[in-house]
């Protein structure tokens, strides 16, 4: 098996002269991120305006982080960060401006206080691990909660905020196997109503927001909105709002990576359709001259399927069967669930209900999610008896949309009103 990457997310436990330290560093770390891009954009903006068509100007890591040392005279608090950690600021953003103009990812955005806080070092030069202590510049020594072991080759470290609460995270590299029992291939269907139904008839329903929690997030989302900004009671409000919907999300993604680890380490084949789950969450409100169609009952329906995290369950499914040597076949979602499992028969009529299928043909009853988990099954095998793989491109394993330029912004990344005057 070949070496790969991957993450091992640990509770940092920092005392009260540690957090400190780590709230200024980040807070350093996001002034720079916006910094850079603000700087980024005013090149843009004077590079236009001069008519410098296709200019893209010194705008890159090299440029921005020559000019760290100049900020830190100006800026004299910006040494208190570690000095690689700004530089991995600017590195990041550099990496994320190369994807937006590959077209892999959006325009990047400016960062908020206290949205995904974060400090990486990125050389193993500058950090030690021992047992469950990692030693941190700026910071010595801290303790982690040490859940499991930190196995392969630490490369990394990035040490993020999750309300309260400091997580340090270490990319390791390394040989990550996981056991494969070996039994039969089983075809999956997704839906927004089960989580998860197997074509050997079970069912999964990943934990979602129950009335009372979907009620006291609501209440806790209006109370935010009456609270003075910058006020401590909003501060706590907020940090509520905050507690609450970590809680809703760490329990889906429990729950989805328990199940996909038994998927994969049980079966040698397992078969997915290949969703666009981009496409199908997307909103039906249209434009103010064309304004959409049922657009309450299409945004229930998005809410219900985003809350089951299917797109991070396909995720956790693909690199989990990588690691079992389990394949993983996404095959074309159309009419698997309109199509009898029995005598192919393929008509709208044969779904009666959301739950129920019953075949106008030959009059086979069965479960209508389970009806689609066979033939979503069948064209997996159809797809490897023939030689082809199936596999989704990574492209649509992403676990986040797309994002567009800001609406001051040209769709190309260029400050709209420097396109207007050129």
């Amino acid at each position: 098996m070949s070496r790969t990457l991957t993450g091992l997310r640990y509770r940092l436990r920092p005392h009260p002269g540690q957090e400190r330290i780590l709230a200024r560093s980040a807070g350093a770390c996001r002034w720079l991120w916006n910094w850079a891009l603000a700087y980024r954009e005013d090149l843009w903006l004077a590079a236009r305006s001069a008519g410098a068509r296709g200019f893209r100007g010194s705008t890159g890591y090299v440029h921005l982080s020559s000019l760290l040392p100049g900020l830190k005279e100006r800026y004299p608090w910006l040494s208190e960060a570690p000095h690689h950690a700004l530089q991995a600021t600017l590195r990041d953003q550099d990496r994320a401006f190369s994807s937006f103009f590959a077209g892999k990812s959006g325009y990047p955005r400016y960062r908020r206080k206290g949205e995904r806080d974060s400090i990486r070092f990125p050389d193993p030069k500058q950090f030690a691990v021992d047992g469950d202590w990692v030693k941190i510049p700026k910071l010595g020594w801290t303790r982690f909660r040490l859940s499991r072991p930190v196995t392969g080759r630490v490369r990394n470290i990035t040490l993020s905020r999750e309300g309260a609460h400091w997580g340090v995270s270490f990319c390791a590299e390394g040989q990550f196997s996981l056991p494969n029992r070996g039994l039969p291939a089983v075809g999956l269907d997704l839906g927004a109503v089960q989580s998860v139904t197997t074509s050997d008839g079970r069912v999964v329903s990943f934990p979602v927001t129950t009335p009372s929690e979907d009620r006291r997030l609501r209440w806790l989302q209006r109370k935010a909105s009456r609270r003075l900004k910058g006020s401590a009671r909003r501060s706590r409000t907020l940090a509520g709002l905050a507690k609450l919907k970590r809680h809703l999300v760490n329990r889906r993604r429990d729950a989805a990576h328990k199940l996909s680890t038994r998927l994969a380490t049980a079966h040698a084949a397992i078969v997915i359709e290949d969703l666009k789950l981009r496409r199908m969450t997307a909103s039906a409100a249209a434009t103010t001259e064309e304004p959409g169609r049922n657009v309450r009952r299409k945004s229930e329906l998005n809410r219900r399927m985003l809350a089951h995290g299917l797109s991070d369950f396909r995720r956790m499914l693909a690199y989990k069967c990588e690691r079992s040597g389990a394949r993983l076949v996404a095959v074309d979602p159309s009419f698997t669930s309109q199509t009898c499992s029995q005598c192919k028969h393929c008509a709208p009529g044969n779904r009666k209900s959301q739950a129920v299928f019953l075949c106008a043909a030959c009059g086979h009853h069965a479960n209508a999610d389970l009806n689609a988990a066979l033939n979503i099954l069948a064209a997996g095998q159809a797809v490897t008896a023939q030689g082809g793989s199936g596999v989704a491109p990574a492209d649509e394993l992403r676990t986040h949309p797309r994002r567009r330029p800001p609406a001051r912004l040209a769709p190309t990344g260029i400050p709209a009103k420097a396109a207007a005057a050129a």
